[in-house]
């Protein structure tokens, strides 16, 4: 199969053809690219009216080009559900916000798009923070909802549809639980159902309240009855990080766009420990996703991390991304912020500075000449 690069902004287009993705001119590609964090948070709790972005990146907005100098090729942009539909919610105290105080989140997320692929970056748009009802979507929850998630497509996909560098990730995270009896989380994840709890991001953190999940079927129609061929990633259970039951339980897409979506993190970030070199469910977690591609569709990690440690030890994605890159799986560091966590954070500051192990590892991996293009055949 033709080998492929990052291409120009007015040749980005992205498709699945078998388990590859490829380019406009059918040659396969590896995305290899970073998760940048704002978007999804900042506007809903209400801080930076005039930039939902919120300086996360320690400049007002994304660098898109200091992304390129790291060789990506790719960015992913999380969604709050509530701010781009713009519906008034009410947060766990009762008190009424509006998730776009600013009235610039569409206007945001568009020109962010626009940037990124004019700087030659394909995109993922993720649905990563929403919630049932009125609700604020001010923390993860366990599915996606039928009140406002199949809108929340609706509208995107309705809305970059003529852009073939974007790609749709329907829920970043699902982790089905608080299940009436007798329900399976695989049931769930493709056709929804009854959840029974909660998460506000408030005190309690967690309450009883039953809610109607949409399930990834319901959620790919959505996308595809507005007429968007775009590549459409979906996730899986236990936080998109168990992949054992995807294939007998994925949703019917009549345009066969689909690929599957991997968080790969470590067992843990323990210094020492040989589960800090293993993604959670060990060396199981490679199989399943071994046999998603041995099924002819494409795999890709839309998120991964490694822990934030002198010495430039990155002992998972030492093995995950070498992994990755033999069988041209594309994957997305988490994040391009400059927050001070110990985990799972690629950058220092504005500028760019690799964050000491993880960052550090994924800045050289990324940038070697050994890395990329000849691993898509």
């Amino acid at each position: 199969m033709p080998i492929a690069g990052a291409s120009g902004a007015a040749s980005l287009s992205i498709r699945v053809q078998g388990s590859h993705l490829i380019d406009s001119e059918g040659h396969a590609i590896q995305l290899r690219g970073v998760s940048v964090s704002g978007l999804d948070f900042v506007a809903i709790q209400g801080w930076s009216l005039d930039n939902p972005w919120g300086q996360q990146t320690g400049t007002p907005t994304p660098d898109w080009n200091a992304i390129k100098t790291w060789n990506a090729n790719a960015v992913r942009i999380p969604l709050n559900e509530a701010s781009w539909l713009g519906y008034v919610c009410v947060d766990s105290g009762g008190a009424k916000r509006d998730p776009d105080p600013g009235h610039n989140y569409q206007a945001t997320v568009k020109k962010a798009v626009a940037e990124a692929t004019a700087a030659g970056l394909y995109v993922i748009l993720d649905l990563h923070i929403s919630a049932p009802g009125n609700l604020c979507p001010l923390v993860k929850n366990a599915m996606p909802d039928t009140d406002n998630a199949p809108r929340f497509w609706t509208s995107v996909a309705g809305t970059f549809k003529n852009n073939a560098a974007v790609m749709f990730e329907l829920f970043g995270e699902p982790f089905p639980r608080a299940l009436p009896q007798g329900e399976s989380a695989w049931t769930v994840l493709r056709n929804g159902g009854i959840i029974t709890q909660v998460a506000t991001g408030g005190n309690p953190a967690i309450f009883a309240y039953t809610w109607k999940a949409a399930g990834m079927q319901q959620l790919v129609d959505a996308v595809r009855n507005t007429g968007a061929s775009n590549v459409v990633l979906i996730g899986t259970i236990n936080w998109s990080q168990e992949l054992s039951n995807w294939l007998a339980n994925r949703p019917t897409d009549p345009l066969q766009q689909t690929a599957a979506a991997w968080h790969a993190y470590p067992v843990t970030y323990t210094r020492g420990s040989p589960d800090a070199a293993l993604p959670n469910y060990g060396p199981n977690a490679y199989t399943w996703a071994q046999n998603i591609l041995a099924a002819g569709v494409p795999v890709v990690i839309t998120e991964t991390g490694d822990g934030i440690n002198p010495g430039n030890e990155a002992r998972f994605l030492a093995n995950l991304l070498p992994w990755a890159d033999g069988r041209c799986i594309s994957y997305f560091g988490w994040a391009w912020d400059v927050w001070r966590n110990r985990e799972n954070v690629l950058i220092k500051d504005a500028s760019g500075t690799p964050t000491d192990g993880y960052g550090a590892y994924f800045k050289q991996h990324l940038t070697s000449a050994a890395v990329g293009e000849a691993h898509c055949r």
